[in-house]
Parts: C-alpha cells; sequence; structure tokens
C-alpha cells in the first residue's frame, strides 16, 4: 500500500472556494490529452486538500480504469462494482454510485454499458435536426440531462470533473458542458488538435451557450504534450496565441511525459523518481495555474 504519496491530502486548502465548480476538459477530436489533465489535475487538487469528485462519461472507462488501480494502491479492499452509471441515469440518481478513492478524491465510475447514452436519450425526448421547430426543446432535454442528476451531489464537492469520450459532437461532451462552470480547451500542440478546439467553441461551445443557456465560460486554453524545439508544435503554439490569445492560454503549457502513458497501467501516484519528477516539472505547475485562473475570475476566497 502506497501510504506516502498520500500525505498531503489531509491538508487544509489555503483558498477556499466562493462555489463549488463543475469543470469538464473539452475538445471536438480525441488525442486532446483530456482524460490525462482529467486525472492528474483532480488528483492532485484534491491532494491539497479540495474534496474532489471524479465523473467518467466516456463508456471505455480508461479513467474509472486508472482510478480504480489508484484507489488499489492505498486500500487494501477489493473493488467490485455494483451500480453503473448508465443504471444511474436511468434510475434519475447518482448519488449512490459515488466510490472513494484516496482521502478527498471520489469517483463515479464508467462502464461499457454507458455507451447506450445517446440511444436512451433519443428514445426519452426523440429525435430533432437544427432547424426542426422541436429542435431546441428536445436537445435542451438531452443536454441537461447530466447537470440535473449532478445538482443533489454538487454542495458536497468542492470540485467535480467530468472525462468525456474522444467523439465529436456527441450527448457526452454536450451534457457535460452544459453541466460546467468552467471548461478548459485542451490541445496537443498538433494541427488536427488544434483545429478541434477550434471546432468545439466555434460549434458546441457557442451553441450551447447561445442556444440552450448554458451558464457555461471557459477557464483558459491549455496546450498539451508539447515538445520544445519541434517545429510542428512551435508553429500550433503560435497559431493558438494568435487565435485564441495570450492571456487566455494557460501560461504552463504541458511539456510531453512519457511518464503519463503509465497512469492506466499503475495507477496515478506522487511515489518514485520518475512519477515525482512528472509531479514537479508539469502537474504541480498546471495546478499553480490553474488556482491562479480561477482567482482570475474571482472563484476564490481571500
Amino acid at each position: 500500500m502506497d501510504q506516502n504519496s498520500t500525505d498531503s491530502s489531509a491538508d487544509t486548502p489555503s483558498r477556499s472556494l466562493k462555489r463549488p465548480l463543475t469543470i469538464t476538459v473539452a475538445n471536438n477530436k480525441g488525442g486532446a490529452g483530456k482524460s490525462t489533465i482529467t486525472r492528474y489535475l483532480s488528483f492532485n487538487v484534491a491532494l491539497r486538500g479540495y474534496k474532489t469528485l471524479i465523473i467518467d462519461e466516456d463508456p471505455s472507462a480508461n479513467t474509472t480504469k486508472s482510478m480504480i488501480i489508484t484507489k488499489a494502491r492505498h486500500d487494501d479492499e477489493p473493488y467490485t462494482m455494483g451500480k453503473t452509471m448508465m443504471a444511474g441515469v436511468r434510475d434519475d440518481n447518482l448519488t449512490d454510485l459515488v466510490v472513494p478513492i484516496i482521502p478527498n478524491l471520489y469517483l463515479i465510475p464508467s462502464h461499457i454499458d454507458f455507451a447506450s447514452l445517446p440511444v436512451y436519450l433519443s428514445k426519452k425526448y426523440g429525435v430533432a435536426e437544427p432547424g426542426d421547430p422541436d429542435y431546441q426543446g428536445i436537445e435542451g432535454h438531452k443536454v441537461s440531462v447530466i447537470k440535473n442528476l449532478l445538482a443533489p451531489l454538487k454542495s458536497s464537492f468542492d470540485f467535480i470533473f467530468i472525462d468525456t469520450p474522444p467523439t465529436t459532437s456527441s450527448d457526452f461532451t454536450r451534457s457535460a458542458v452544459f453541466a460546467s462552470d468552467y471548461v478548459i480547451i485542451a490541445f496537443q500542440t498538433q494541427a488536427d488538435s488544434f483545429d478541434g478546439a477550434i471546432q468545439f467553441i466555434d460549434g458546441d461551445l457557442s451553441e450551447l451557450v447561445n442556444v440552450f443557456g448554458a451558464e457555461t465560460d471557459v477557464l483558459g486554453v491549455l496546450p498539451n504534450q508539447f515538445a520544445p524545439g519541434g517545429a510542428i508544435d512551435d508553429t500550433v503554439l503560435n497559431d493558438a496565441r494568435k487565435r485564441f490569445g495570450e492571456q487566455n492560454l494557460f501560461e504552463h503549457i504541458l511539456p510531453y511525459k512519457k511518464r503519463v502513458q503509465s497512469a492506466p497501467r499503475i495507477g496515478i501516484t506522487r511515489e518514485g523518481y520518475w512519477n515525482n519528477d512528472l509531479f514537479k516539472t508539469a502537474i504541480d505547475p498546471l495546478t499553480d495555474d490553474f488556482f491562479h485562473r480561477l482567482n482570475l475570475v474571482g472563484e476564490l476566497n481571500d
């Protein structure tokens, strides 16, 4: 049992939040670093003393798997999944799905059956295309389903982070963003990933705010997997500065770190030289930057 890596999880947060916050890391394409950022940022936020919940909306359940392995590093009690998240959606209740991972960090796990969410929503609310007279009513019900389910949970946590699958314009991503107070726009410093970030802002995010009244704002744009000196990386990063504005980019650009690939196999921990190096050089600065941006938008108490 890896006890030392959770020593700091008993810390009292240095600054409290003015309200509980729900955050989704978003992009319209896969391979943008969304799950990696969600896993490590939520873990580190929990270590800093904030009560944190991860909602895994990805039917592949990769974040669930890495968090259950993380749990096993700190808890000798075997984990057995009971009710799935899709069952919780059908029952209109997610409160009994919460699984403790480490102190301050909790998970609502996903399962392959969550892939049936779009079919379930279409059967329940119907199907409409943009321009249809009932489009706003039908899609409004669909995009609000996760927000409504999280309402009984939100006051119990400082942060809720939602992980979404690598799909374009999906019920998964749209419902997660609609439920969120903020989104972090993530992209790897490659052309396709950068284009996906633009498409998400101009497409889904714009419609959710302007058509459906989502009370969601962009906390910042986060380039990641950056390889210094790479011609494509440098070009895409410069394009991002021009497109989004320097002030809207996270100050700490996440560098390429091979160690993040170990999370699905060994879980997340600060223990060991390479894990500690990953946190000190990438995850800690990201977390500092995250709280700095929350302070800029007035979410932290003095």
